[in-house]
């Protein structure tokens, strides 16, 4: 069974993301480091706030991750998407296709949906991410993730949920680029998000 570390880098960016666009559906990606059966998801990649379905700007902005995440000596570890309605905390039919195709790439590849009820409640000190794992033929849910310090999904440490609710406050959302932003201005960093990966380190 893989498990899966959480940075703060990739749980903050992938709220950014989601909180960025409130009225949409994001989909991005995390990448890591892999140690046997072990991932330490590193970094978030964001690609989309406009597809609902896999289309062929999917699989161009997927190669470049790939391209990227191998110069990094990275692996794609994750799928995350947080949809438009925040009571969705459950896989769509087509978010489970765009986990899929993660798994061409890397098997051992687990998905999240962004839980933005739970970030804005502060409930229970967990990450707002509900994990899934592909077993059986489908993605299921992992409910009792990150309740467990030895547990298959864990935070890096507990600042990481500090650090993202500060990013959230002060709207550093603003800062944060996916693919389809980069689309309409090439100049964009989507792939390393640097300026807000500092902001990040800062927080």
């Amino acid at each position: 069974m893989s498990e899966y570390t959480l940075s703060s880098q990739a749980y903050a960016k992938a709220i950014l993301h989601s909180a960025k666009y409130p009225w949409a559906t994001v989909h991005g990606l995390f990448l890591g480091e892999k140690n046997g059966s072990k991932f330490r998801l590193t970094d978030a990649v964001p690609l989309a706030h406009s597809w609902t379905q896999l289309t062929p700007m999917f699989d161009v902005a997927l190669q470049q991750v790939q391209q990227y995440a191998g110069s990094k000596n990275l692996v794609i570890a994750g799928y995350y998407v947080a949809y438009e309605n925040p009571d969705t905390i459950q896989l769509s039919a087509s978010g489970a296709l765009f986990a899929k195709s993660i798994l061409a790439i890397n098997p051992e590849a687990a998905a999240f949906v962004v839980d933005a009820k739970r970030f804005k409640a502060r409930e229970d000190g967990r990450p707002a991410l509900v994990p899934f794992v592909y077993a059986g033929e489908q993605w299921k849910e992992q409910p009792k993730a990150f309740g467990d310090a030895k547990g298959q999904f864990v935070l890096e440490n507990n600042q990481a949920l500090t650090t993202a609710r500060i990013l959230v406050e002060e709207r550093a959302e603003i800062g944060i680029f996916d693919f389809d932003d980069h689309l309409d201005d090439v100049s964009l960093d989507w792939l390393q998000n640097n300026l807000l990966n500092e902001r990040i380190r800062t927080a």
